[in-house]
């Protein structure tokens, strides 16, 4: 390009970044984004969504974490997009805890929903509780549960999966008053409850009360 009068610019090498990372070689992207930067051309949004999103798909989620704290270094905040990228690759392997972090970082950071972003919020916010259930972490679902509820803008939905998964998980730990209240908010929210989370709730907290009793006939 240089021989014929064009210098590259940042949309150039972001280009040509998007094409190497879609060939799977985003370790190779990075040594063009180098090369960027020891031309005196800042990278954007656009730069580092790129490579983030190609070590995501690679499964390089540690360089996707460098990519961006090297964007928040630069001072330039990352979208919903971003933080959905991330997040769902921690979910991907079963790194839950992870994903509940950036998921917090992301809303205090003031990353909120809006109408192009709704779909993408439910989604990641709804993984991650069940995600959290599923390793049996019910006391961080239910703070991401409230969190879910007191969001902004109406807060973001809960899904009929995510309540089962929750109720069943908070039945399992013992805490019945607990579950029940959490059956009470989907009746208030217009989401009624199907058999099988009124059967888990009914099950799960007979058997403790069965458990209960034994121990007080025994002791």
């Amino acid at each position: 390009m240089k021989t014929k009068g064009n210098t590259p610019n940042v949309f150039t090498y972001s280009s040509l970044m998007d094409g190497i990372c879609k060939g799977g070689r985003s370790s190779q992207a990075m040594e063009l984004l180098d090369l960027m930067v020891s031309k005196r051309h800042k990278p954007n949004n656009i730069t580092y969504s790129t490579l983030l999103h190609g070590f995501c798909e690679e499964g390089k989620l540690q360089e996707a974490l460098d990519i961006l704290d090297r964007m928040k270094l630069q001072g330039l905040k990352p979208d919903a997009g971003l933080y959905g990228k991330v997040i769902s690759s921690f979910c991907n392997i079963c790194y839950f805890q992870e994903a509940a972090n950036f998921l917090d970082e992301m809303v205090l950071g003031g990353v909120s929903h809006n109408r192009l972003t709704w779909s993408l919020h439910l989604r990641i916010h709804n993984a991650v509780v069940q995600g959290l259930c599923s390793s049996g972490d019910s006391n961080r679902a239910c703070q991401l549960y409230l969190s879910m509820r007191t969001t902004g803008g109406g807060g973001i939905s809960i899904d009929m999966k995510t309540f089962d998964t929750l109720v069943k998980c908070i039945c399992k730990k013992g805490e019945l008053h607990k579950a029940y209240r959490i059956v009470d908010e989907m009746v208030l929210d217009g989401c009624a409850p199907d058999e099988g989370i009124w059967l888990s709730s009914i099950v799960l907290g007979s058997e403790l009360l069965v458990q209960l009793h034994g121990n007080w006939v025994f002791d």
